[in-house]
């Protein structure tokens, strides 16, 4: 086969792939028969080519193609939808939002009634949005907030009618501080009796307090040194204790520097580390021996030592 050939045969290849691609990524069911249906809209605001036709949440379907009519105002929308969907004259087309980012998906609304054919129109209906629900839902808010305003407004004007009843009681309570202001003058030298009265009990219970504090005084010192005598008595029982101790410690290794004891004749004679060198050598001997000739040392059978004839 020439190069050309097989160059055309890749290149037809490739265009093949990359039409059913290109329809897979738009939403195209290539292993399924779908029919044309049309829907005429006043307006289409959002809805693109390749948007879903779904059934129930199913897709079943997509946008084709849209066309304006300028005559009658409306847009003409084609619509791919599978055939095994049994459509009929009085089944709808509902144009809906498709989530909160304002994408559009066209809902079929299946009703009983005679065969629609292939190509025919279904009834355009659109579905109240997000923002329609919410405007619904935020009328009787909004008129609420109105009747609040308006209680709140009567509720101020009442407080009008409060303050001055308030203006009124502070001037009994002014004139109430005045009359206790005039008591006070009237009780002044009974207060100044009293004031003296309660500072010469302040002096005299600073008296005795400086009397009881140098009666206590002594016996607090007497204390202070009791303790200090058993202090230092415990203090130089420990310090004969830790003398004698020391003393003996002295001794011990006195005896030690002059050879005295074992510990003594250790650290001044060599003879015992020379015996005990002497005999490990031999130690060392024998094994070397009993490794060379070990039947000199053991005699060992299964079956017993054979008699000598």
């Amino acid at each position: 086969m020439k190069k050309e050939v097989k160059v055309g045969i890749l290149g037809l290849l490739a265009l093949v792939i990359f039409y059913f691609g290109f329809n897979f990524l738009k939403g195209s069911d290539m292993f399924s028969t779908v029919e044309y249906y049309y829907v005429n809209y006043d307006q289409v605001e959002g809805l693109k080519v390749s948007n879903p036709v779904t059934y129930n949440g199913v897709n079943v379907g997509r946008v084709l193609k849209m066309e304006p009519d300028y005559t009658s105002g409306k847009v003409k929308v084609s619509l791919l939808i599978n055939e095994n969907v049994k459509l009929s004259t009085k089944s709808e087309a509902i144009m809906a939002d498709d989530g909160l980012l304002g994408g559009k998906v066209i809902k079929l609304n299946l009703v009983s009634g005679p065969k629609l054919e292939p190509e025919g129109f279904l009834i355009g209906n659109t579905e109240g949005g997000l923002m329609k629900s919410l405007s619904g839902k935020l009328d009787p808010t909004l008129k609420n907030v109105d009747s609040l305003t308006i209680a709140l407004t009567k509720i101020v004007k009442q407080y009008d009618q409060s303050g001055q009843a308030l203006k009124i009681l502070l001037a009994g309570a002014t004139q109430s501080t005045a009359g206790i202001n005039g008591l006070l003058a009237n009780n002044a030298k009974g207060i100044q009796s009293f004031v003296a009265d309660a500072d010469a009990l302040t002096k005299n219970l600073s008296v005795l307090s400086t009397s009881l504090g140098t009666q206590i005084s002594p016996i607090l010192s007497g204390a202070k040194n009791t303790t200090d005598s058993l202090q230092k008595l415990q203090l130089g029982s420990t310090v004969n204790n830790l003398n004698s101790t020391i003393g003996e410690l002295k001794s011990m290794v006195a005896e030690i520097n002059a050879g005295k004891g074992t510990l003594g004749k250790l650290t001044h004679s060599d003879s015992l580390y020379i015996n005990m060198d002497r005999t490990a050598a031999s130690l060392n001997m024998l094994l070397a021996d009993m490794k060379a000739n070990p039947k000199r040392y053991v005699h060992f059978s299964l079956f017993g030592r054979k008699e000598k004839k």
